[in-house]
């Protein structure tokens, strides 16, 4: 009676245990923008490339303990997605961190949850529902608080290309799901992505690395910058296996609200009352909560 007492105790820590995986990676996803900012002034492509830095051993790892789908159609078509889309996107994340500030454009990632629910409808066959809707009206409402009188970052190309980044990212989502169901082994499909990623910025980077010149202190930030991105990614995935996807994906937009609060204290960007910009942000959260619906 004790001992299925105790089983019983230990299976419900387990259920619940994806919560403070997904927080924290939240928080740790939240550090990522403002290490992309703290980067400005080292080439974009050398620091996209050093976020994955961790991604050929890793790859190299999974070989031996899983076989890669690659004469399979569907993942060839995956590889040449990550390969021209999502490598060349996250670079333009980066640039667009470097130039502008993590609050105007760090809000917009709650805009990639529509882009993948929009795929996931129009092409893998999910359902639309009226909440989703409340969620859309919901994001936009906390958008238009968060850049009233502010509406000059538009005029400045990074932020669209921030907000055309964001969305490439939400597509990416919905396409690693479909993926998942057909090579169910996600920390597989992590160690290609950064490899790919790696390898294709460490290229375009080209002549940058024989001009680099950093200092110990953005050496510094570089590793600690690409240390967070691994284990951001493997919280994640933790707690994807533990927990519901929406759940987890709810929770882990709460890292607008948590760069919001890391950008006026860390980086200073002070151009927005403290309070208009936290209401924003959870108005901006709760909109991604009914999208996860």
């Amino acid at each position: 009676m004790l001992a299925e007492r105790f089983k019983g105790v230990r299976l419900v820590e387990c259920v619940h245990m994806w919560f403070p995986l997904a927080l924290a990676a939240a928080f740790l996803y939240a550090w990522m923008w403002i290490f992309a900012r703290m980067s400005r002034g080292v080439n974009s492509g050398i620091v996209t490339a050093s976020t994955a830095l961790w991604g050929p051993p890793l790859f190299l790892w999974m070989l031996t303990q899983v076989d890669y789908p690659w004469g399979e159609w569907w993942w060839q078509l995956y590889m040449l997605w990550i390969i021209l889309c999502l490598s060349l996107t996250l670079r333009l994340l980066t640039v667009a961190s470097q130039k502008s500030l993590v609050t105007v454009i760090n809000p917009l990632a709650a805009l990639s949850t529509l882009s993948a629910l929009f795929v996931s409808v129009a092409f893998f066959e999910r359902t639309f529902i009226e909440l989703h809707i409340v969620g859309i009206a919901i994001i936009t409402g906390g958008l238009l608080l968060l850049y009233h009188g502010q509406w000059r970052a538009w005029c400045s190309p990074w932020t669209w290309a921030a907000l055309f980044g964001v969305l490439i990212l939400g597509v990416n989502v919905a396409i690693i799901k479909e993926i998942l169901v057909l090579f169910p082994h996600p920390i597989a499909i992590i160690a290609v992505d950064a490899t790919v990623v790696f390898v294709v910025n460490a290229v375009l980077a080209g002549p940058a690395w024989f001009r680099l010149r950093i200092s110990n202190r953005m050496l510094l930030l570089l590793v600690i910058f690409s240390a967070t991105t691994l284990i951001q990614d493997t919280l994640t995935l933790w707690a994807l296996q533990l927990g519901p996807a929406p759940h987890v994906v709810a929770v882990k937009r709460t890292s607008i609200l948590i760069a919001a609060a890391l950008s006026y204290f860390v980086l200073h960007e002070r151009e927005q009352p403290l309070p208009k910009l936290l209401l924003a942000s959870v108005v901006v959260v709760l909109g991604v909560v009914l999208l996860t619906v």
